[in-house]
């Protein structure tokens, strides 16, 4: 007797999340990250824009919130469209919210 092949679909992005693939790029990727490394490099995407930067403090408009890293000898490194590299030691890093205020 013979087995039966089954009949498997085609693996789907878009069946799987439910969604059209526009709206899956802007769910995965279109999000604020932080990537923290032990060697006093911090990377940030998806960044809308500096708010205020000395070798001290770094803030940045992250979109509906803002972020502050506060070190010793911050250096932007890159500053593209939607990435920041930032290297220093890096002390702490605080965020802040809708209606507080940004500058």
């Amino acid at each position: 007797m013979r087995r039966k092949k089954k009949c498997r679909e085609a693996y789907s992005v878009r069946r799987a999340f439910g969604f059209g693939m526009q709206e899956i790029s802007q769910t995965l990727y279109g999000r604020p990250a932080l990537h923290l490394e032990c060697g006093g490099t911090a990377e940030i995407e998806n960044c809308r824009g500096i708010l205020q930067y000395d070798d001290r403090n770094l803030k940045l408009d992250m979109g509906n919130m803002w972020m502050l890293l506060e070190g010793d000898g911050l250096v932007v490194e890159t500053y593209r469209q939607s990435r920041i590299t930032v290297r220093g030691r890096i002390f702490s890093v605080r965020f802040g919210g809708e209606g507080e205020q940004r500058g």
